[in-house]
């Protein structure tokens, strides 16, 4: 009778056992840290397993959930079910049947998003649906129960949109790099990898473009977990990569041989373990130490964003550039001559002149002018061609001196020649190897 006891008594303890429940689908483990549990869900079930022990503390089974594409996680001891592609939100109620908890009508507009929580706010980043793809941070607001776009400050860049990208809220701030992006005319295309890693500061309220990451450092199809500031990536081939945005580094680990058995379902870190769906469907944990312990490689992770810095370089060369053209132009025309009305003005100092010989200067500062327009120039009726001529040749001499005088220069400003092309004419001309040409 007594072993028939302890028998019966031992049967519940075997039914709980995990590997009742390795037949069912898994589709994503997540943190209760307030009961030390981990919630592993099913396609069928809500599994709650000690996080010390992993023996299994409970299970139920989610009634109406077989058609529903949803994500569990755990938002103040409370377990919310996360429309993966829109923005319902379910609760289990008393009979284990999904109750929708949120007033949001978004359908089929989150697919592929990031989310996250963040002083115990829920947030999606991004995502794709209705032929447009999101670049913005929405949140859930727990008084109107909907969806929020998360307000950005004016001043900030605007973000590469993407979905199915790889994020990770850290400090004060969230990132994400990887996933699909945009081309210019808007075509979503599903083999175009986003290459931009953005960081977004909640202080601010600012995005910033830190740089590209490098596409032959890792593979992005793969399960992603974090411990603070630390992205860990698990690729295809089971390569253990470590990445931290702060200090824009990627370390790659050796392989080990437990890596084989993570099933495609994203780790969690706790305490210094990291949880794990094996390939038989059961909840693991082993210790980060073990999996990180041969560091294989490590490099940058991103090549930093310089835009701003080049804008500011050319901006300041130009600048400078500028002030110094003008300074030198100021220079060089303090050595040459210069009009400013009825004056020529030559460094500091400046001769004035009448109309007449003004006029006679500016014509022959554009071309070699024949004497006799000179004359015609100078001539009075009442005035012989002689008297005329006298008159003429005295303008000329007359502002020889004073050119003379005001640059110090022994040469003459106007020269008297014989046409090149007739030697009957003479003509009058700026002497520029002299005195240089007009301002």
């Amino acid at each position: 009778m007594k072993l028939f006891l302890k028998i019966f008594f031992l049967i519940p303890v075997f039914s709980f056992s995990q590997e009742n429940y390795f037949n069912e689908t898994p589709i994503n483990i997540s943190l209760d840290s307030i009961n030390k549990q981990i919630i592993y869900q099913t396609n069928k079930s809500l599994f709650f397993i000690d996080s010390e022990k992993l023996n299994i503390l409970n299970r139920k089974k989610i009634l109406g959930s077989g058609t529903l594409n949803l994500h569990t996680i755990v938002k103040k001891n409370k377990i919310l079910f996360l429309d993966k592609n829109g923005g319902d939100i379910f609760i289990l109620n008393s009979k284990d049947s999904l109750k929708k908890d949120d007033n949001s009508h978004i359908k089929k507009f989150f697919l592929g998003n990031f989310h996250f929580i963040k002083n115990d706010t829920l947030f999606k980043h991004g995502g794709y649906g209705y032929w447009t793809q999101s670049n913005f941070i929405t949140y859930y607001d727990e008084l109107t129960k909907e969806w929020q776009i998360y307000s950005i400050s004016k001043t900030s860049e605007i973000p590469r949109s993407a979905d199915t990208h790889i994020g990770i809220s850290w400090g004060n701030y969230y990132s994400f790099f990887g996933g699909n992006t945009l081309i210019e005319n808007g075509s979503r295309i599903k083999n175009r990898r986003n290459k931009e890693v953005w960081s977004f500061n909640f202080n601010n309220k600012e995005w910033s473009l830190l740089g590209k990451y490098k596409e032959s450092n890792l593979n992005l199809n793969s399960e992603i977990f974090s411990n603070e500031g630390d992205l860990y990536i698990l690729d295809e081939t089971k390569q253990l990569f470590k990445v931290d945005i702060l200090n824009n580094s990627i370390t790659k680990y050796k392989r080990t041989p437990i890596l084989y058995d993570f099933y495609k379902v994203n780790p969690l870190y706790y305490k210094g373990y990291v949880y794990y769906v094996n390939n038989k469907g059961v909840v693991s944990k082993t210790l980060l130490s073990e999996i990180t312990r041969d560091i294989e490689d490590t490099d940058i992770f991103y090549s930093e964003n310089h835009t701003l810095q080049i804008i500011l370089i050319i901006l300041f060369v130009s600048v400078t550039s500028s002030i110094c053209l003008y300074f030198l132009t100021k220079y060089r025309g303090r050595n040459k001559l210069r009009f400013i009305k009825n004056k020529i003005h030559y460094k500091s100092k400046f001769i004035e002149l009448d109309d007449l010989s003004i006029s006679i200067i500016k014509i022959i500062s554009k071309r070699e002018t024949k004497l006799s327009e000179i004359l015609e120039l100078v001539s009075q009726s009442h005035l012989s061609k002689i008297q005329n001529e006298r008159n003429r040749n005295l303008i000329i001499s007359k502002i020889n001196l004073k050119l003379k005088i005001l640059t110090k220069n022994k040469s003459d400003f106007l020269l008297v020649s014989k046409s090149t092309f007739d030697k009957r004419y003479k003509i009058v001309s700026i002497n520029n190897s002299a005195y240089g040409n007009f301002l």
